[in-house]
């Protein structure tokens, strides 16, 4: 038996998944608590694709939580994928957190909402309720969505926090290791993700494209890495490849005299450098392709159904 593996009657193991609406902050929640990043975060809505595992270990308890997509209306084939990947965690959690954001009310998570109170799966035993954002509003309303959200979320915990200054999640961090099932642990103890660097890395340079180009590009782009060469220097040289639907998108994401697309590859590759703790050579390539996000390697790629 691998060192890592405790004895399966004093150790626990168990999976969380994460819900809630589009930039609730559960990317934010999922990095907090694993103290490292490795889920991006921007200001755009339905910035997470695909489901992103982060894995924490706390005295003899090994949780892996599950960030999601966002819950939206989805209008798009690669909507209507990312929505059921997030309701599909749901099956096979041990706990699951629903997040709320506390400056805005309870009423707009209608989707959410309707779905908790027509799924007959969910056991409200598992069911977290996480109100998100408490440094944003005051006290008094804090109460108020605090007494609505007892009456319309039928689960027996309730967290308020700060992911994005922590505040809070420690008392979270120690529930969701108190309350999983005993089980053996499936990864090293300094393991923090099993995403492939493959897949983090080309994350990284979309987040960046998001953040640079927030107002001027729309979500409507995708990034793959191309090829992974590790080389006699010991260094990585990386080829990403970025797809857009139309030229004029091409043309602001380079920039006059490639001016952006610089920008942007500066601070992907001193995030991967880091993140890799080698020297990293990054190459970003441009191209245009209509329908991308209807292509089904793609969703592959992201772990997505591409029929749903």
């Amino acid at each position: 038996m691998n060192e890592f593996i405790m004895d399966k009657i004093e150790s626990k193991f168990g999976y969380v998944s994460v819900i809630g609406a589009t930039n609730v902050g559960k990317s934010t929640l999922l990095n907090n608590l694993i103290g490292q990043k490795i889920s991006i975060v921007t200001r755009k809505k339905q910035t997470t694709r695909n489901k992103i595992i982060g894995i924490f270990c706390e005295k003899k308890s090994q949780v892996v939580i599950i960030d999601t997509p966002g819950i939206f209306q989805p209008k798009r084939k690669l909507d209507r994928a990312m929505v059921a990947a997030a309701w599909s965690t749901i099956n096979d959690a041990d706990l699951i957190i629903i997040m709320f954001e506390a400056n805005k009310t309870i009423e707009s998570n209608t989707l959410i909402l309707k779905h908790l109170k027509e799924s007959r799966s969910i056991d409200k035993k598992k069911l977290i309720c996480v109100i998100n954002k408490i440094d944003l509003v005051r006290k008094d309303k804090l109460l108020s969505f605090m007494n609505e959200a007892r009456a319309l979320i039928n689960s027996e915990e309730f967290f308020l926090i700060s992911a994005l200054n922590g505040d809070g999640v420690k008392d979270l961090k120690s529930h969701l290791s108190n309350n999983i099932p005993l089980g053996v642990w499936l990864y090293p103890k300094d393991q923090i993700t099993d995403i492939p660097y493959r897949l983090l890395a080309s994350e990284i340079v979309r987040e960046k494209l998001m953040n640079v180009l927030h107002q001027e590009l729309p979500y409507e782009l995708a990034v793959e890495t191309e090829s992974w060469n590790e080389l006699d220097d010991n260094s990585i040289r990386i080829d990403m490849l970025v797809y857009v639907n139309k030229l004029g998108q091409k043309k602001i994401l380079i920039g006059s005299n490639g001016s952006n697309i610089k920008k942007i590859g500066t601070m992907a590759r001193k995030e991967i450098k880091d993140m890799l703790g080698k020297n990293v050579h990054l190459f970003i390539y441009v191209k245009v392709q209509n329908n991308w996000d209807n292509n089904p390697n793609y969703f592959k790629t992201l772990g997505l159904k591409y029929n749903v």
